[in-house]
C-alpha cells in the first residue's frame, strides 16, 4: 500500500506539456507548434501538421479528428492519460492510475486571444465536490503580431511560470526539485518575446489564494532566456524568486541544448542551484541537474535516457540522490502515444543506500 502511495505521488496526474525534444529537431521554437508562447496546450496549425507527420499512421490531426467543425477564431483540444505497471519502493507493487483528463480552448478576437484548460484533478482531502474539477490555466493574451509565432507576447491568469527545460515527465529533478514542479501554475502576468534567434520569458506571480492544494505557495518572479547560438546549438539562463511565509527559494541555472542531425540525437541539459533562506533563521543550498540524450528513430519512435541528480543539501554527506531515466514514445497515430517509462533512483550512488524504480506503460490520447 505504500508503495501505491508513493507511486501515486510521483508519477500520477501527470499534465501534457510540449516536448523540448521537438526543439531544434523540428523547429526553433516551442510557439511554432503551439499558440501558447511557452509551448504546451493546443496546437497550431503548424504544430498539427507535425503531429500528422510524426506518427505511425498519421490520421486527420485536428480536433476529435475534425468530426466536430469549429470557427475559425475557435481551437480546441485536450488530453486523457492513464498507466499502469509495475513499482518497486519499500514494497513491490502493480499499479494502474489516471493521469490527465482535460480540455482546452483558445479563443482569439484580433490581437487577443483567451485560453482555458479545465478538467479532473487530484481533490482536495475534505473537499472533494469543490476541488475535483478544476480549471489549472486561464489567461489573456495579447501579441504584436496577431497569427504568428513570433514577436511581443503579453500574458495574464493563471498558467506555469516560463522557468528551465519544462520536461513533460513531472518526476524528472529539475522539475520535481527545481522551479517548476506539478500544479505548479500561479496567478502572474508574463511580458514574452519570441524569436527563432532568441527569446525571453519574464513572469511576476502571485500563489493561487483559492486553491490549497496548489504546489506553488509563494509569490514572486520568473526569468529565462534563451539564445540559439547555431542553428543546431541553443544556450539558456534561468532565475526564479520565490517567497512565502516561511522561507525564501532563488533558483538560477543555466540550460543547453545541441541537435545532432546525422545520427538524430538531440542533447539537452541543465542545471539549477537553489538557496534556501528560512525565515526563523538559517540557509540551505541544493543542486540539482539533467542531463538527457534524445533519439528519433524513423520519424515515429523517440527514445529519451536521462541521468539526473539531486543534493538536498550541499553540506551534509550521504543525502544526494541520483536516477535513470529511459523512456520510449511510440506516436501511433496523430492522436494516440504510447509510452514506456522506466526510472531507477538510489540515495548516495556507491553508499548502499536506498534505491527505487518503476517501470510504466502510459497511453496518452490528444483530443
Amino acid at each position: 500500500m505504500r508503495a501505491l502511495v508513493i507511486a501515486l505521488l510521483l508519477t500520477g496526474s501527470g499534465i501534457a506539456r510540449a516536448y523540448p525534444q521537438f526543439q531544434l529537431s523540428k523547429d526553433q521554437t516551442c510557439a511554432g507548434c503551439h499558440l501558447s508562447p511557452a509551448g504546451g496546450g493546443p496546437l497550431s496549425e503548424n504544430g498539427l501538421n507535425v503531429a500528422q507527420a510524426t506518427s505511425q499512421w498519421g490520421t486527420a490531426p485536428e480536433f476529435l479528428y475534425g468530426a466536430v467543425p469549429t470557427p475559425g477564431w475557435l481551437t480546441l483540444g485536450g488530453d486523457l492519460r492513464g498507466a499502469g505497471g509495475f513499482f518497486d519502493s519499500v514494497e513491490k507493487n502493480l499499479v494502474a492510475f489516471p493521469m490527465q483528463a482535460e480540455l482546452d480552448a483558445n479563443a482569439v478576437f484580433g490581437a487577443f486571444s483567451v485560453h482555458v484548460a479545465a478538467g479532473a484533478r487530484d481533490p482536495q482531502y475534505q473537499n472533494t465536490g469543490a476541488t475535483l474539477i478544476s480549471t489549472r490555466e486561464h489567461w489573456l493574451q495579447w501579441q504584436a503580431k496577431p497569427g504568428e509565432a513570433t514577436g511581443l507576447f503579453v500574458r495574464v491568469g493563471r498558467f506555469m511560470p516560463v522557468f528551465g527545460l519544462r520536461f513533460v515527465e513531472h518526476p524528472d529533478f529539475t522539475r520535481r526539485y527545481g522551479g517548476s514542479p506539478l500544479y505548479g501554475e500561479a496567478y502572474g502576468a508574463a511580458v514574452e518575446y519570441v524569436d527563432p534567434r532568441w527569446e525571453v520569458h519574464a513572469t511576476g506571480f502571485i500563489h493561487d489564494p483559492l486553491f490549497r492544494d496548489s504546489l506553488e505557495r509563494g509569490d514572486g518572479a520568473a526569468v529565462y532566456a534563451e539564445a540559439r547560438v547555431a542553428q543546431a546549438t541553443s544556450l539558456g539562463i534561468e532565475t526564479k524568486l520565490d517567497v512565502t511565509p516561511d522561507d525564501r527559494h532563488l533558483y538560477t541555472g543555466v540550460t543547453a541544448k545541441q541537435w545532432l542531425a546525422s545520427p538524430g540525437i538531440l542533447l539537452q541539459g541543465e542545471v539549477q542551484l537553489v538557496h534556501q533562506k528560512v525565515a526563523l533563521g538559517g540557509t540551505n543550498n541544493q543542486l540539482v541537474g539533467y542531463l538527457m540524450g534524445s533519439y528519433f528513430l524513423g520519424d515515429a519512435i523517440l527514445i529519451d535516457l536521462g541521468l539526473e541528480a539531486y543534493a538536498p543539501d550541499l553540506h551534509v554527506r550521504y543525502l544526494d540522490q541520483e536516477g535513470l531515466d529511459l523512456n520510449v514514445h511510440w506516436f501511433t497515430t496523430s492522436h494516440l502515444e504510447v509510452i514506456l517509462t522506466n526510472h531507477f533512483q538510489m540515495q548516495e550512488l556507491g553508499e548502499g543506500g536506498l534505491s527505487s524504480g518503476y517501470s510504466l506503460l502510459q497511453l496518452h490520447y490528444r483530443l
